[in-house]
């Protein structure tokens, strides 16, 4: 033990037991000095083998040098300091050794009264006073248990909470169309129409309305498995250029019917990455379908598809109204798109962009989002494989 050390843990003793431990250290080196002198002094005057070691000495070293020594220089007094500071320090580590035995089992009975005491108060925190190195691992230890099982409960109320969120959203989202189904389907069978027009028209709405409802259903579906991961995802080499070709071709129709314009730019490098194709089309297709939704002011969709260092980044722009930025961070959760006033649009599940980002997240990647009065800008980062990935692959 370094000398820093005993101090630092001798500054913890209580003052009045440190003084006690000074006082006690110094009566009983004085005693026992006195002790053993006058043992040494009745063993050489009453056994021969004392007189006789005595009178070799003197004899050795001449009875004047002895003299001197034991009267006229300073080597008595300082045989006597070192000889009483040994004892001193032999009985104050005594001391020393019993108090931090005390102060360990003190300490030691304060963790365990406040590790009772947290079993009835989960607000009880436990202070690292404890300096013995044994009891500070052991406290940091459970204080390091204790905070994993806060966040644990906190994980598991958010997941109720989470849950009957979900329960409430889905029984309002499903009651919605189900209601007016039933509404029109009711003035049908009730032959509360004028004309064969006007049943062609609650058809319609009792058709659409339906379709809104299975799509509901099935993207609730989807949500519930990704959050659960249930879904089987193949991953394969994927070439996002192509991907995204595709997309804009598959959608080209709506597209030109909403009198958009889609733009695409992508780098020279080949843009590979490892994933689900089937599902990772699912994230661009929302993308794409909100950008068609929202972008109002300028009826443009820039497709951009680049290497940023080792990632694939691919960016979806749209010219519309911004997204508020106290919304920016929750954009991505369940049924955004329906709670927010930002558009309410009748055949939006809500779902889309909370499923999207599973699906990134499933692909070990990341997407963002950022929006001002110009434009609103979805950014998704996947892996990039490099040249001899892809040739393992």
């Amino acid at each position: 033990m370094s000398i820093r050390l005993l101090l630092l843990e001798i500054g913890l003793f209580s003052k009045w037991r440190l003084i006690t431990a000074i006082i006690l250290s110094t009566i009983l080196s004085a005693v026992t000095l006195f002790i053993i002198k006058n043992a040494v002094v009745g063993f050489i005057n009453t056994s021969v083998v004392g007189s006789g070691m005595v009178t070799e000495f003197i004899t050795l070293f001449g009875k004047r040098r002895v003299n001197d020594i034991l009267y006229s220089s300073h080597w008595p007094f300082l045989l006597k300091l070192i000889s009483f500071f040994i004892v001193f320090i032999f009985y104050f580590l005594l001391f020393y050794r019993r108090e931090k035995r005390r102060l360990f089992f003190k300490s030691l009975n304060q963790l365990v009264t406040d590790t009772k005491k947290y079993v009835g108060s989960p607000d009880t925190k436990f202070k690292p006073v404890y300096q013995d190195k044994n009891l500070l691992q052991l406290t940091e230890s459970i204080n390091m248990i204790i905070s994993k099982m806060d966040t644990l409960i906190m994980e598991e109320r958010n997941a109720q909470r989470t849950k009957n969120e979900l329960i409430t959203n889905v029984s309002h989202d499903l009651r919605t169309p189900l209601t007016s189904i039933l509404g029109y389907l009711s003035l049908i069978t009730e032959d509360k129409y004028r004309d064969e027009v006007e049943l062609r028209h609650y058809i319609d709405i009792a058709y659409e309305k339906s379709t809104l409802l299975h799509r509901l259903i099935q993207d609730l579906f989807e949500y519930t498995r990704v959050q659960n991961h249930q879904l089987k995802v193949k991953k394969e080499p994927l070439n996002i250029k192509e991907m995204l070709g595709q997309l804009v071709e598959h959608n080209l129709i709506e597209i030109e019917h909403r009198q958009f314009v889609c733009n695409e730019t992508y780098c020279s490098n080949p843009l590979i990455t490892e994933a689900d194709g089937n599902l990772l089309i699912r994230v661009f297709e929302n993308l794409l379908s909100n950008a068609l939704k929202y972008g109002i002011k300028k009826k443009q969709i820039d497709i951009c598809a680049t290497l940023d260092n080792k990632n694939i980044l691919v960016k979806v722009i749209s010219y519309g109204n911004p997204i508020p930025a106290l919304d920016l961070p929750h954009i991505f959760e369940r049924f955004y798109q329906v709670d927010k006033s930002r558009g309410m649009h009748s055949e939006s599940s809500g779902l889309g962009l909370a499923i999207a980002k599973s699906i990134v997240e499933i692909h070990e990647g990341e997407i963002k989002v950022e929006s001002s009065v110009e434009k609103t800008v979805f950014s998704v980062y996947l892996k990039s494989l490099s040249q001899d990935e892809q040739s393992l692959k």
